[in-house]
């Protein structure tokens, strides 16, 4: 089946593991000739590990490797994060920080790219996804089938959830950021501050913090590019004016608290649907979709520094930062502090392992941001991708474990997406993979992948898939009786 994956190459079989094969001997060279010796070794040992990363998956490219991208695999969306966002910039980190745990911290991130595929190879034992099927996605346009008029019932019933998640959440907050923005923009510290009120130091319950995390990251997402499905291609006004609906209630909600993550993230399910619903992809298409991600951040940012003299330069560097280092630099601090001025948590990081522990959930994100930043009183989190967390719970043995399961994790999500939809380009593959893509590249960098799945709600996703698949197969058989 793998031959059949790898034979021959169509104008959409976007091989990018095949250019990298080549580029990254050049890099190679380059760092040998003009990296400075002391991160020599780091730098030659990061180009060693991706290529052989590419080496090894390379007849599985279109879901392992980075040309998956172009079908939004799960496990290719991973790996191109992971690389550009954490890997790659951990060699400038080592430069600006020196620690003796930038060995374990570095080391943990090379490993990835040997743990993580034996992961998903071992997933593949299990579950295995059907590689020639997968090769037809490229190929084939979007496919409209007689269930997709059932999501209308499902946008509807989610739409009225969403209205009374955002009904609780408003009787909650005292003071809204979004409406005080618009009142006085300008003032970044103290909109800082109100953010921090409307959500981290909030008082809601467990239940109720849940439902608007899931609100933010699922619900909207999922109403908004089904009925953008439903109202591009079946043009009934009902499905118009629900797509409107939705949207406009979607970015009200996900600006709510200024924070520009869950805005940028429905921007980006948007450009994932546009992108995934193509057959042919033009480069004037990719530049146009960056422009729609970052267009409400940069807006947000604006308003937010507006009183600064060199609001344009500050907005550019903020963001350079924030997308280019700052992954990569808060992972380093978990390191760092741990076991150093704390000893290893055994689980406390994560509700997952805390139930076992009698001081419950330890609150680390919060505890690096207090020493990173030094500010001893701030509600603040300094989230890092799920090594950092790992790390701090059980050092060595939780980044290499977790490492491995996440691989498990991530080819058994992929293997079910593909299983539910019949390997078909349907309503239901591009909204479900059009929420993974911002989960598994804005919530992957900067979280740990149990919040991924549990604060963040792709744990009922997964749930929907098994229940539709369900739902899916008891409909066909009454059919054919």
């Amino acid at each position: 089946m793998n031959t059949a994956l790898n034979t021959g190459t169509s104008q959409n079989d976007w091989n990018i593991d095949r250019a990298l094969l080549f580029i990254i001997p050049l890099v190679f060279i380059s760092v040998l000739i003009w990296m400075p010796e002391e991160w020599l070794l780091e730098s030659s040992m990061l180009c060693i590990s991706i290529f052989t990363y590419i080496l090894i998956t390379y007849k599985q490219r279109l879901v392992y490797g980075f040309s998956g991208i172009r079908i939004a695999s799960i496990p290719s969306t991973i790996i191109a994060t992971f690389t550009f966002f954490i890997s790659v910039p951990a060699i400038y980190v080592l430069m600006i920080r020196e620690h003796p745990n930038e060995v374990p911290y570095f080391y943990s991130i090379l490993l990835f790219y040997f743990l993580f595929p034996a992961g998903l190879f071992i997933g593949q034992l299990y579950k295995k996804i059907e590689w020639s099927r997968v090769r037809n996605l490229l190929k084939v346009e979007v496919e409209f089938q007689k269930f997709d008029k059932v999501f209308y019932e499902i946008i509807l019933i989610l739409f009225s959830v969403s209205i009374l998640i955002l009904v609780t959440y408003l009787i909650r907050v005292e003071n809204i950021p979004l409406i005080e923005l618009i009142k006085n923009p300008g003032d970044s510290s103290r909109f800082w501050l109100l953010r921090e009120d409307a959500l981290k130091s909030l008082n809601m319950t467990k239940i109720e913090r849940y439902m608007f995390f899931w609100l933010r990251s699922l619900f909207i997402p999922f109403g908004i590019i089904a009925a953008l499905f439903l109202s591009a291609n079946y043009r009934k006004q009902k499905y118009k004016i629900l797509f409107v609906l939705f949207f406009v209630f979607g970015m009200v909600v996900n600006t709510l608290t200024l924070e520009k993550s869950p805005i940028a993230s429905v921007f980006l399910s948007i450009a994932a649907y546009i992108f995934l619903k193509r057959v042919k992809v033009k480069a004037s298409l990719i530049i146009v979709l960056i422009f729609i991600i970052l267009a409400g951040p940069l807006l947000i940012s604006y308003l937010l520094f507006i009183d600064r003299e060199d609001v344009f330069n500050v907005i550019f560097w903020s963001y350079i930062n924030r997308l280019f280092v700052a992954p990569s630099e808060v992972l380093f601090y978990y390191f760092k502090y741990f076991p150093e001025t704390h000893d290893f948590l055994m689980g406390r990081s994560s509700q997952l392992f805390s139930w076992m522990h009698a001081e419950g959930t330890f609150p680390v994100s919060n505890y690096i941001a207090k020493l990173w930043w030094n500010m001893p009183e701030t509600t603040g989190f300094a989230n890092a991708n799920y090594l950092g967390n790992f790390w701090s719970d059980f050092g060595w043995y939780g980044t290499t474990i977790s490492t491995f399961v996440f691989g498990i994790i991530a080819h058994l999500f992929q293997w079910k997406i593909f299983h539910t939809t019949r390997y078909r380009k349907n309503l239901l593959y591009l909204i479900t993979m059009s929420i993974c893509v911002p989960s598994f590249t804005f919530g992957f960098f900067s979280s740990n992948f149990t919040i991924l799945f549990f604060t963040k709600g792709l744990l009922l996703l997964v749930f929907f898939l098994f229940g539709y698949d369900y739902w899916q197969r008891r409909t066909m058989v009454k059919v054919m009786k």
